[in-house]
Protein backbone atom coordinates (compact mmCIF):
# COMPACT_ATOMS: atom_id res chain seq x y z
CA UNK A 1 0.00 0.00 0.00
CA UNK A 2 2.89 2.37 0.55
CA UNK A 3 1.65 3.56 3.93
CA UNK A 4 1.08 1.58 7.15
CA UNK A 5 -2.61 2.48 7.19
CA UNK A 6 -3.05 1.16 3.64
CA UNK A 7 -1.09 -2.01 4.40
CA UNK A 8 -3.50 -2.51 7.31
CA UNK A 9 -6.56 -2.05 5.10
CA UNK A 10 -5.05 -4.57 2.68
CA UNK A 11 -4.90 -7.34 5.29
CA UNK A 12 -8.07 -8.69 3.69
CA UNK A 13 -7.15 -10.50 0.48
CA UNK A 14 -9.38 -10.23 -2.56
CA UNK A 15 -12.05 -7.82 -1.40
CA UNK A 16 -14.22 -8.75 -4.40
CA UNK A 17 -14.27 -12.46 -3.70
CA UNK A 18 -17.27 -14.20 -2.17
CA UNK A 19 -14.87 -15.63 0.42
CA UNK A 20 -12.28 -13.11 1.56
CA UNK A 21 -9.12 -14.24 3.28
CA UNK A 22 -8.47 -12.23 6.43
CA UNK A 23 -4.80 -12.22 7.39
CA UNK A 24 -5.59 -11.04 10.93
CA UNK A 25 -7.79 -13.74 12.45
CA UNK A 26 -6.06 -14.23 15.78
CA UNK A 27 -4.14 -12.09 18.26
CA UNK A 28 -0.93 -13.92 17.30
CA UNK A 29 -1.43 -13.25 13.59
CA UNK A 30 -2.27 -9.61 14.36
CA UNK A 31 0.89 -9.14 16.43
CA UNK A 32 3.04 -10.97 13.86
CA UNK A 33 1.66 -8.77 11.09
CA UNK A 34 2.25 -5.65 13.21
CA UNK A 35 5.92 -6.63 13.61
CA UNK A 36 6.35 -7.35 9.90
CA UNK A 37 4.72 -3.99 9.12
CA UNK A 38 7.09 -2.24 11.58
CA UNK A 39 4.19 -1.15 13.77
CA UNK A 40 5.73 -2.96 16.75
CA UNK A 41 9.38 -3.39 17.57
CA UNK A 42 10.58 -6.72 18.92
CA UNK A 43 10.99 -5.24 22.41
CA UNK A 44 7.46 -3.79 22.25
CA UNK A 45 6.16 -7.16 21.07
CA UNK A 46 7.69 -8.89 24.10
CA UNK A 47 6.05 -6.34 26.42
CA UNK A 48 2.69 -6.69 24.64
CA UNK A 49 2.79 -10.49 24.76
CA UNK A 50 3.17 -10.38 28.54
CA UNK A 51 0.02 -8.28 28.95
CA UNK A 52 -3.47 -9.64 28.76
CA UNK A 53 -5.56 -9.32 25.65
CA UNK A 54 -7.40 -6.00 25.28
CA UNK A 55 -11.15 -6.51 25.54
CA UNK A 56 -12.63 -7.23 22.12
CA UNK A 57 -9.30 -6.65 20.37
CA UNK A 58 -10.07 -8.49 17.13
CA UNK A 59 -13.46 -6.80 16.81
CA UNK A 60 -11.69 -3.43 17.24
CA UNK A 61 -9.10 -4.40 14.64
CA UNK A 62 -11.74 -5.41 12.08
CA UNK A 63 -13.98 -2.44 12.82
CA UNK A 64 -11.14 0.04 12.47
CA UNK A 65 -9.86 -1.64 9.31
CA UNK A 66 -13.34 -1.51 7.74
CA UNK A 67 -13.73 2.14 8.74
CA UNK A 68 -10.40 3.09 7.17
CA UNK A 69 -11.30 1.20 3.99
CA UNK A 70 -14.53 3.18 3.83
CA UNK A 71 -12.74 6.51 4.42
CA UNK A 72 -10.05 5.83 1.82
CA UNK A 73 -12.52 4.43 -0.74
CA UNK A 74 -14.65 7.55 -0.35
CA UNK A 75 -11.55 9.69 -0.95
CA UNK A 76 -10.72 7.69 -4.10
CA UNK A 77 -14.32 7.84 -5.35
CA UNK A 78 -14.75 11.53 -4.51
CA UNK A 79 -17.63 10.85 -2.14
CA UNK A 80 -18.23 11.66 1.50
CA UNK A 81 -17.83 8.80 3.99
CA UNK A 82 -20.46 8.22 6.70
CA UNK A 83 -19.98 10.26 9.88
CA UNK A 84 -19.53 7.18 12.08
CA UNK A 85 -16.33 6.09 10.30
CA UNK A 86 -14.88 9.57 10.71
CA UNK A 87 -15.72 9.48 14.40
CA UNK A 88 -14.00 6.11 14.80
CA UNK A 89 -10.82 7.40 13.15
CA UNK A 90 -11.03 10.49 15.36
CA UNK A 91 -11.26 8.31 18.49
CA UNK A 92 -8.16 6.34 17.51
CA UNK A 93 -6.20 9.49 16.64
CA UNK A 94 -7.08 11.03 20.02
CA UNK A 95 -6.19 7.81 21.83
CA UNK A 96 -2.79 7.91 20.09
CA UNK A 97 -2.19 11.56 20.97
CA UNK A 98 -3.03 10.89 24.64
CA UNK A 99 -0.55 8.02 24.62
CA UNK A 100 2.39 10.06 23.31
CA UNK A 101 4.93 11.92 25.40
CA UNK A 102 7.82 14.22 24.60
CA UNK A 103 11.08 12.28 24.53
CA UNK A 104 13.97 14.51 23.51
CA UNK A 105 16.24 11.46 23.11
CA UNK A 106 14.01 9.89 20.45
CA UNK A 107 14.62 10.69 16.76
CA UNK A 108 11.14 12.25 16.40
CA UNK A 109 11.18 13.74 19.93
CA UNK A 110 8.10 11.65 20.71
CA UNK A 111 7.74 8.40 22.58
CA UNK A 112 4.92 6.20 23.80
CA UNK A 113 3.89 6.24 27.41
CA UNK A 114 4.69 2.95 29.12
CA UNK A 115 1.01 2.08 29.61
CA UNK A 116 0.36 2.63 25.87
CA UNK A 117 2.50 -0.34 24.87
CA UNK A 118 -0.26 -2.92 24.60
CA UNK A 119 -2.20 -4.70 21.82
CA UNK A 120 -3.69 -1.38 20.67
CA UNK A 121 -0.35 0.32 19.95
CA UNK A 122 -0.30 -0.78 16.28
CA UNK A 123 -3.82 0.60 15.84
CA UNK A 124 -2.73 3.94 17.29
CA UNK A 125 0.22 4.06 14.91
CA UNK A 126 -2.12 3.19 12.05
CA UNK A 127 -4.46 6.03 13.07
CA UNK A 128 -1.58 8.51 12.96
CA UNK A 129 -0.52 7.11 9.57
CA UNK A 130 -4.08 7.56 8.28
CA UNK A 131 -4.19 11.12 9.57
CA UNK A 132 -0.90 11.91 7.80
CA UNK A 133 -2.19 10.37 4.58
CA UNK A 134 -5.44 12.30 4.67
CA UNK A 135 -3.86 15.57 5.76
CA UNK A 136 -0.58 15.78 3.87
CA UNK A 137 -0.57 13.37 0.94
CA UNK A 138 -2.08 14.22 -2.45
CA UNK A 139 -5.60 12.76 -2.67
CA UNK A 140 -5.16 11.96 -6.39
CA UNK A 141 -2.34 9.55 -5.53
CA UNK A 142 -4.54 7.37 -3.33
CA UNK A 143 -5.75 4.62 -5.65
CA UNK A 144 -7.51 1.28 -5.92
CA UNK A 145 -5.80 -1.55 -7.80
CA UNK A 146 -6.89 -1.56 -11.46
CA UNK A 147 -7.33 -5.34 -11.40
CA UNK A 148 -11.06 -4.65 -11.24
CA UNK A 149 -13.11 -7.43 -9.74
CA UNK A 150 -9.97 -9.33 -8.80
CA UNK A 151 -8.07 -7.41 -6.13
CA UNK A 152 -9.51 -4.32 -4.45
CA UNK A 153 -6.35 -3.39 -2.55
CA UNK A 154 -5.61 0.27 -2.01
CA UNK A 155 -2.22 1.91 -2.51
CA UNK A 156 -0.50 5.27 -2.58
CA UNK A 157 1.10 6.05 -5.93
CA UNK A 158 4.58 7.40 -5.23
CA UNK A 159 5.59 7.19 -8.88
CA UNK A 160 6.89 10.40 -10.43
CA UNK A 161 4.25 10.36 -13.17
CA UNK A 162 1.35 9.29 -10.91
CA UNK A 163 0.42 6.60 -13.43
CA UNK A 164 0.74 3.45 -11.33
CA UNK A 165 -2.30 1.22 -11.84
CA UNK A 166 -1.78 -1.92 -9.76
CA UNK A 167 -1.12 -2.68 -6.13
CA UNK A 168 1.87 -4.69 -7.34
CA UNK A 169 3.27 -5.12 -10.82
CA UNK A 170 4.51 -8.57 -9.78
CA UNK A 171 1.02 -9.88 -9.10
CA UNK A 172 -1.93 -7.91 -10.43
CA UNK A 173 0.03 -6.03 -13.11
CA UNK A 174 1.53 -9.14 -14.67
CA UNK A 175 -1.79 -10.98 -14.54
CA UNK A 176 -3.60 -8.10 -16.29
CA UNK A 177 -0.94 -7.88 -18.98
CA UNK A 178 -1.11 -11.63 -19.57
CA UNK A 179 -4.91 -11.48 -19.92
CA UNK A 180 -4.60 -8.66 -22.49
CA UNK A 181 -1.86 -10.53 -24.36
CA UNK A 182 -3.87 -13.75 -24.52
CA UNK A 183 -7.00 -11.89 -25.62
CA UNK A 184 -5.05 -10.22 -28.47
CA UNK A 185 -3.57 -13.46 -29.85
CA UNK A 186 -5.27 -14.70 -33.07
CA UNK A 187 -5.58 -18.30 -31.80
CA UNK A 188 -7.56 -17.15 -28.77
CA UNK A 189 -10.47 -15.90 -30.85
Amino acid sequence: GGRPCLDFVNTVHDGFSAENEDYITTRTRYLDWACRASLLTRSELHRVERHSLATGLLAKVRGFRDALHTVFSARIDGTCPPDDVGRLLDQWVHRAWRSLRVDVTAPSCLGWRTEAVDDRLPLMRIALSALDLLEYDAPTRLKRCAAAGRCGWLFYDDSRSNTRRWCSMDTCGVAAKMRRYRAAEPWSK
